[in-house]
């Protein structure tokens, strides 16, 4: 569920705030910075990749971390994505036809 109660995905709002940063971040701005330094994003997304693929291997999962862990994931590829200037939209495009093709 996203912030203001809608059933929605919270993606494509930060991926546009993004597209925003990118253009015009304020100096000190984290999101820019990873957007503009690309060995910065690409060391931040495996850095939260493998903290995602730690969770999961815990004996016991603990749900709240592992959110924790997937959302830096997600916000770090989406700097990068933007970084390189891949939209959300595009990745949702590939996804859609990925599925429409294994739904045959």
């Amino acid at each position: 569920m996203v912030p203001n109660g809608e059933d929605a995905s919270f993606v494509p709002t930060l991926a546009a705030f993004l597209e925003t940063r990118m253009v015009d971040g304020p100096e000190g701005s984290y999101s820019h910075a990873v957007m503009v330094d690309s060995v910065l994003a690409r060391r931040k997304i495996m850095e939260e990749a493998f903290e995602v693929c730690l969770e999961m291997g815990e004996s016991t999962v603990h749900e709240q971390r592992l959110a924790e862990e997937a959302a830096d994931l997600v916000f770090h590829l989406l700097c990068g994505l933007t970084g390189a200037g891949v939209a959300w939209s595009d990745v949702e495009k590939v996804l859609v036809e990925r599925h429409r093709k294994g739904s045959k």
